[in-house]
């Protein structure tokens, strides 16, 4: 095992780190080691506790010191052996019943909160490796996840996570990277950032890398492409409600086949999410199937043929660059035309 993936390291590392801060807030304070003693002893116990049934040699090592120093700083923070030996005996049934049980919810807790988060954000396939890397203390660490979208498009994320100063495991964020096939050079990659206000999923990172407009609280957010930040994320455009985009209202100018309220109000929640969706559309008549998708800046929305060549309303009503739909029956008996007139 590396040094860094020494959890009992790990985790000294940390609290050093919060050791120092406190001290220097604190500094002022009387009896002020003495305070981080009684605290220090605490924190001791418990690595004690976590680690002992560990089969890694550095662990183990680390271990034999930290034992070596927790009986030091005993006889440091209670120099008197009889008080010493009180204390040591009211905190050990402390340690057990309060200790011990928190430190068990807490973890609970923690495993919860990112299995939750990692449900919402469409990546729990990866909760059993955070488990994994949980179990290692790392001070941080990420864990890939890569998938084909379809048979031209492949999503790379990376999944980032962090302990904070209480030592609970922190889902930070995710970035992403879509690759096409149509244009191999082509890297596209933003970081989404994981917050309670305004996360991202999986699925917005698809729908906004691959040009498209999410809906997220209230507010569409789309990737000016032309403009990165110092961290090689794009920035973003904004349009919120105010700015008048009304997918809902921009679907009803459009001649759907399948036209009633709920068939339109799920369409649009679709759009919302930044979706690409096929719909059929009634031309003088016939049948055309086209692809949509929204268009907030314009406030209109987007058309694309099946082969995903953008086109106008107007160009569709005028049968341009796109075929109307035959039905079934249409293709058989215009077969047998065919057939009959080589005969």
């Amino acid at each position: 095992m590396s040094s860094e993936n020494n959890r009992v390291e790990n985790e000294i590392k940390v609290w050093q780190c919060k050791e120092e801060k406190l001290k220097f807030l604190f500094q002022n304070s009387p009896n002020i080691e003495r305070s981080f003693g009684i605290e220090k002893l605490k924190f001791f116990k418990m690595l004690l506790f976590k680690y002992k049934k560990t089969k890694a040699v550095d662990e183990k090592i680390t271990l034999r010191f930290l034992k070596h120093e927790y009986n030091k700083l005993k006889h440091q923070v209670y120099p008197n052996i009889i008080v010493r030996l009180v204390n040591e005996a009211l905190s050990a049934v402390a340690f057990q019943r309060i200790d011990k049980q928190d430190y068990l919810k807490d973890l609970e807790l923690n495993k919860k909160t990112l299995e939750e988060q990692l449900i919402k954000s469409g990546f729990h396939v990866a909760y059993g490796k955070v488990l994994e890397h949980m179990q290692e203390q790392q001070l941080n660490f990420s864990i890939p996840v890569s998938y084909h979208i379809s048979e031209n498009e492949r999503l790379e994320h990376s999944l980032q996570f962090v302990k904070d100063a209480q030592g609970a495991y922190q889902f930070d964020g995710f970035r992403s990277i879509l690759y096409t096939d149509s244009s191999p050079s082509r890297r596209c990659t933003h970081y989404f950032k994981n917050e309670k206000t305004e996360g991202f999923s999986a699925a917005d990172a698809y729908g906004m890398l691959a040009g498209r407009a999410v809906l997220k609280v209230g507010t569409w957010k789309q990737f000016n492409f032309n403009d990165r930040d110092l961290n090689d994320n794009y920035r973003m455009h904004e349009f919120p409600e105010s700015y008048g985009y009304n997918v809902s209202d921009a679907l009803r100018t459009v001649p759907l086949k399948n036209d009633d309220y709920e068939a339109v109000e799920s369409l649009a929640d679709s759009l919302k999410k930044g979706r690409r969706e096929e719909v059929l559309l009634m031309i003088q008549g016939r049948e055309m199937k086209v692809f949509l998708e929204a268009n907030p800046r314009f406030k209109n929305l987007n058309f694309y043929n099946d082969r995903m060549q953008k086109l106008s309303l107007a160009e569709i009503k005028n049968g341009c660059k796109i075929n109307p739909l035959l039905k079934p029956q249409q293709n058989i008996e215009s077969q047998t035309a065919k057939k009959s007139h080589h005969m």
